[in-house]
């Protein structure tokens, strides 16, 4: 059954991926991200900025406007950061949580007094494996996305009795844009991170240039889509990645620590 379907962040990277294919699977789809409906996509394209409350009521009055309902939200738009927890400007953590955090609450309250009128629909958000750990360097994304993780876990008990569901999707080191995108710290000559910090950096660059494909997701996002009950959470990255999150729980502190640390050499 043909579904209409938001999906934030769909001018490039995944999110295009995803919006591109679930069109070719019938779905009505609105690709959204700030200036969009500039750009020629398979998709319908809305201008919607996920800082901004009267940009999303404006892009969701419009598709229930034109579609008279609103079936799947999917979270994808997000911003990806790397500094030192000492060396974060602040501006920018809170730019980062404003979109990852922030904004996902902003489209979900924008949305859910349809869903919950309709007694159904379906909410996707998109974390990252890095929500797991917090690896060096990556701290406030990790939180970030973290943060989304234990908010769509809420979120399906809060929903249960509405007929909405909810679920996240963590994606490994997946071949996109966001290395361009990634807010970067330049740290001085002199700071006592920068020498393990430019090799972490290296290694950030390599895991997306080298991940999985994007294309990956669109067939796992209809399934999704598909099922009478979502599960919390499904996790694509490659095999260490995933690996990696079982052996945080399993290993002793020190001992993954020290892994880690290893791994990145510090």
């Amino acid at each position: 059954m043909s579904k209409v379907i938001l999906i934030t962040g769909a001018s490039t990277g995944l999110g295009e991926h995803i919006a591109s294919y679930l069109v070719k699977q019938g779905h009505i789809v609105y690709g959204t991200s700030r200036s969009i409906e500039q750009l020629t996509k398979p998709f319908r394209t809305l201008n919607l900025d996920v800082c901004s409350e009267s940009s999303i009521q404006a892009a969701i009055q419009r598709i229930l406007t034109e579609q008279g309902r609103l079936d799947v939200l999917i979270n994808n738009a997000g911003l990806g950061i790397a500094a030192p927890v000492e060396s974060l400007p602040i501006a920018d953590v809170q730019r980062v949580f404003d979109t990852n955090v922030v904004g996902v609450i902003r489209t979900i309250q924008a949305v859910l007094p349809t869903m919950r009128a309709q007694r159904s629909g379906l909410i996707i958000n998109v974390s990252s494996i890095a929500a797991e750990a917090g690896l060096p360097y990556r701290g406030a994304y990790s939180a970030s996305k973290a943060a989304v993780d234990r908010l769509t876990e809420a979120l399906r008990l809060e929903l249960a009795p509405f007929g909405v569901q909810a679920c996240y999707v963590q994606p490994g080191g997946t071949r996109t844009d966001i290395n361009k995108n990634r807010l970067k710290v330049s740290l001085p000559a002199n700071s006592v991170y920068k020498k393990t910090f430019d090799r972490t950096y290296e290694l950030i660059d390599e895991s997306v240039s080298q991940g999985i494909a994007p294309d990956v997701f669109g067939p796992l996002i209809e399934k999704i889509i598909q099922s009478p009950q979502v599960e919390r959470a499904y996790r694509v990255g490659k095999p260490l990645e995933k690996f990696s999150v079982l052996l945080k729980r399993l290993l002793p502190t020190g001992v993954y620590e020290r892994m880690i640390r290893k791994h990145y050499e510090m």
